[in-house]
This record gives C-alpha cells, structure tokens and sequence, in this order.
C-alpha cells in the first residue's frame, strides 16, 4: 500500500507538481528581444510569436531575465549584449491573454535570478496567456537602452496533457 499526503495529492492532481531530476532543465527555452532602434518610454515591445510558449501547447511556469552580469553577450545575429540590472530597473514584462488584456507584469529587475536570491520567477496563471501579445515597457530610461541591447528571457514551461 503507498500512502500519498493530501497535500502531495492535490499538487499532483492539480498539475501543480512534478517529478523531474530538474525543473529548469525539463522544459526551458531561451528568448531574445533585440532592439532595432533606440527603446522609448511608453513603447509596447511585443513578443515574437512562438508555438512551444503558446498557452494552447504549455503552460508558463517560470521566467527569468538573464542580464549582462549573467551573460555578456546574447548569442543572438547580430552580437547584442543583456540589459544590465540598472536597465532592467527600468522596465516590466506583462503577461497577456489572448485579448491582449495584462494578465500580470513584473518588474524586469525582479526577474534577474542574482537580485532574487538566485531563485527564479515562478508563474501560476489562471487564464491561458498567449506569448506574442506579451510585451516589455520601460516607464524611464534614464540608462540609455539600444540597439546593441536585448532583453533576454529564460522561459520554463509544462506541456499541456490533452
């Protein structure tokens, strides 16, 4: 006989809870937003569409932004390097739904795993988000953030079971 906690129980049930060796390394993939002009105060930086991060296929479980104390260089074409923690204090990530209604946001400096504890961001949504209506804003940009910067995101996701 195996006895099972409730409380181990219902994170299974509700897919709150896996067994892997590692939950970053199980499904993770790596994002990177370049900048083709200067980034402006205000401006809606979307998210390219991407099917493996789209809620219809899996579930965002957790986000991270590489920054470039990290990583010095994205390994992106051409050669842009990570925002930095200064930077990224001046910006949020939004997650939105298919409506391009803010499901959530974060700040990009709250996302930096060195400034949280070496812990990365977990995500529990809800609703479906849909990966190309979520964007980065910056609300000052007293650092300048251009073209031979990105926002670099590591994203962890679970595949939906059909």
């Amino acid at each position: 006989m195996r006895l099972i906690s409730p409380l181990i129980e219902y994170l299974a049930v509700s897919k709150k809870l896996k067994q892997v060796g590692s939950y970053e390394g199980s499904f993770t993939k790596s994002v990177y937003m370049p900048f083709y002009a200067n980034a402006r105060v205000g401006d809606s930086y979307y998210m390219q569409p991407d099917e493996v991060l789209d809620s219809k296929n899996n579930d965002i479980t957790a986000i991270e932004v590489v920054d470039s104390v990290t990583c010095a260089t994205a390994p992106t074409s051409p050669a842009t390097d990570p925002i930095s923690a200064t930077q990224a204090t001046q910006g949020y990530f939004y997650f939105c739904n298919l409506q391009r209604e803010v499901v959530a946001y974060v700040p990009l400096n709250a996302l930096i795993r060195s400034l949280n504890a070496g812990k990365v961001q977990f995500c529990n949504f809800d609703e479906p988000i849909v990966w190309q209506n979520c964007f980065v804003q910056f609300d000052s940009l007293s650092t300048a953030i251009t073209t031979a910067n990105c926002v670099w995101l590591r994203v962890t996701y679970s595949p939906k079971e059909n």
